[in-house]
Formats: structure tokens, sequence, C-alpha cells
């Protein structure tokens, strides 16, 4: 009953600019899970001006205005006549220039070609007529127009004719949507967006780590109202590769540098006590002042197995328990950087004793001792069997950390 009164909340809402209720109308101040809006809600309509052409010119067409075409990753940019368009209420029979004989059949010989220009609001059919101003379009319909009065009555149906037209299409499918584009919608980032005393949000949290299966995000106290949707619009768009989506809670405060996470999205995560939990003023189990009265679903020994991750870096792999030890996937490229000029240094001292030796025995061997190991991003790249210098330059690594 809670989601679906939510659902219909946001369902009200959606005429406004602003997809979500107000804050200040949820008991707890944050969005549920179920106030995450449809996919529908993130797709809008908007017509583009577009050309009519005969099928087999799309190729050269197409080359000739290739800085007008449309261009948006994922997207078509060619389509069959019936596809996107209602011939029922376009007039097919208003070629460019005015001439009403057309010859041709809409489904087998004409492709439409859409153009890069934007497109524009349904009440501007001034702006799609500009769009056609373009000198590359009016020299091409000109062409066209020529070739056409040129065609005898027995040329095939459309051979030379191109026409002016339009499609409406959806500005882009959520399926094509990034992280980005989505929060971007849902999360007010100016105050004429926002609701009265909601808080504004100035850097979208679209960004986030990934550890295995596992993504984490650190999010600002202002995105905490907005912390459950952020995680399912991440989710939504990693499904591939994402199961969870966690955020840190805390700082790191112990010696062994992990710090406390709660479940903001996926697996381990129960839907309906959070939107129960959501549509109280406070949680029963605790008191109104207790800390504990806020809605997080901590990291605790029962989400043991979820936070098993497996990882590569630098041609390793790696098996660890994501809450228990501490891993930064941003610091690929220094773990990278510091493992190359090792066993550069160990490859140039190794080279200049094989010149000096007087003996098999009085090579030296490079050692390094990594006193804060963590699961090994350097010890193990630089001692692995499978490394590319492991035969011609030996390293001995002594690593050792509390966890």
């Amino acid at each position: 009953k809670c989601q679906e009164n939510y659902y219909s909340y946001v369902l009200i809402n959606m005429s406004s600019n602003n997809p979500l209720p107000p804050l200040s109308t949820l008991p707890r101040s944050i969005y549920p899970p179920s106030a995450y809006p449809p996919p529908s809600h993130f797709e809008t309509t908007l017509t583009y001006p577009a050309l009519l052409i005969p099928a087999r010119r799309t190729g050269e067409i197409q080359k000739q205005l290739q800085e007008l075409v449309f261009q948006e990753p994922k997207r078509k940019r060619v389509y069959a006549l019936e596809e996107g368009v209602d011939y029922s209420k376009e007039d097919l029979e208003t070629s460019y220039g005015g001439n009403k004989t057309s010859r041709y059949n809409p489904s087998l010989e004409r492709k439409l070609v859409l153009t890069r220009l934007g497109p524009c609001d349904d009440n501007n059919s001034q702006y799609i007529d500009r769009v056609f101003q373009d000198s590359r379009i009016q020299s091409l319909l000109h062409s066209a127009k020529s070739n056409s009065e040129e065609t005898t009555s027995t040329s095939p149906p459309g051979k030379n004719l191109i026409r002016t037209s339009s499609i409406r299409l959806p500005s882009s499918p959520y399926n094509l949507l990034t992280v980005d584009q989505v929060l971007r919608y849902l999360l007010p980032t100016t105050k004429e967006e926002s609701n009265i005393r909601d808080p504004v949000i100035e850097e979208i949290p679209s960004s986030f780590e990934v550890a295995g299966h596992i993504a984490h995000v650190n999010l600002r106290e202002e995105a905490l109202p907005y912390k459950y949707l952020i995680g399912k619009a991440i989710l939504e768009k990693n499904q591939s590769k994402i199961r969870v989506v966690v955020n840190k809670i805390g700082n790191i405060e112990n010696e062994f540098r992990t710090f406390p996470m709660e479940i903001l999205a996926g697996e381990g995560l129960d839907l309906d006590e959070v939107d129960r939990l959501c549509a109280y003023d406070a949680n029963p189990k605790y008191g109104q002042n207790s800390e504990e009265s806020t809605v997080q679903f901590k990291i605790g020994p029962e989400h043991e197995s979820l936070m098993q991750v497996e990882l590569k870096e630098h041609g390793c792999r790696f098996q660890l328990d994501f809450a228990k030890v501490y891993w930064n996937s941003r610091l690929q490229g220094e773990h990278g950087r510091l493992v190359k000029q090792i066993v550069e240094d160990a490859a140039r001292k190794c080279s200049n004793d094989h010149q000096n030796q007087t003996s098999p025995t009085s090579i030296r061997e490079c050692i390094v001792a990594d006193a804060m190991a963590g699961v090994g991003p350097f010890a193990v790249p630089l001692t692995s069997a499978l490394a590319p210098h492991y035969h011609e330059t030996p390293i001995f690594c002594h690593a050792n950390d509390l966890n």
C-alpha cells in the first residue's frame, strides 16, 4: 500500500518539471526506491526535421550531407517509412516546390534521414523550415526536382524525388540514457527545479568505484534524501556487471582502514522494508532520538558472502572481502606505476651484475619490503609467475598487513 501511494504521488507530480514530490511531504524526508519513475517518464517525444529520399540513394545522400545527418550513440539515422511516420496524417503528396504528382510506394521506395540540427517544439514549424534552408540541402532538393521533371512515365516510382518532412521520435530511450542523464532528470540542480526547502544538488553524484560486482559511492549530505534513487539508477544502468550498490556512511577510523557501509540497491536490500521504514516518522525498533532511527541498511555479518568479490589488476586475480579489507580501484594507475618502476630498477641492477659477475652466485636479487601490503596490489604483480619479468628479473617481496 505504501509503495502504491508513493508511485501514485510520483505520477501526479510528473506534470511539473520535478518528477518527485516535495521532501517536506514525505514522513522521513527521504525518497524510497518505489519513488523511482518508470522508464516512460524519462522519455519525451520530439519532432526532428527529415528528408524523404529514394532508398537506393541512402548511402550517397548520407555522405553528401554527413555534417547534417543526425548522430547520436546507439540511435538510427535512417528509418524505413513505415517506422515512426503516421501517413494517415502526414501529407505525402506535397513535395518540395509544390509538385503534387508523387508516384512512389512509401514503404518500399523511401527511407527517412534525420538531420542533426536539433529537435523542435511541436508548435515551431518555422524551425524545421529554417533547417532546410541550408545550402547543401537546397542544392540536393533542387537537383532532385530537376531530375524528377525529366523522369518519364515508365521510370520506376520514386527514382529521383526527394522531399522535406519530419519525424517524431523519443528524445532518447531510457535504456540509452547514462547514469548522469538519469540523475540530472531526477535531482534538482537549481532552486527553480527544487521544491521549497528541498536541498539543491550542486554536483550530480553519478561517479562510483567498482570492485568486482560492487559499486561503491560516497554521497554528500545533500544527496542522502535521494540515495535509494541514486543507487537504483547506478544498478539499472550497470546490471551486466553490478549486483549491489553501497554507500560509505563513516570515515576510516580504525587500524584496518575499513569503513562502515550501507546498501542502496541490489542484492541484500529488502525493498518492502525500505518503503515501510520510509513511511514512518521513526523506526519503532529504536527511539525517536536514536541515531539508528535513520533509514540505513548497514553491511553486516549476514552480507559476508555478498561482499566476496573477485577482480583483476595488472594481469593478476584478487579475491577479497570488500567489507574487511582496504581496496581502492582508483589507485590502479599508481599500483602499475610503482610496479613498473621497481621492475625496471631491478632489471637495471641485474644487468649490471651480469656484466660484473665473477661467478653465477654473485648476482643479487631485488628485495622489496611492503609493510602495509593490503591484499597485495604491489606484492602479487611483482612476484607472479605470469609476470613478464618473472624469469629474467628475480624479485623477492616481504609483504605484511593486519588484514
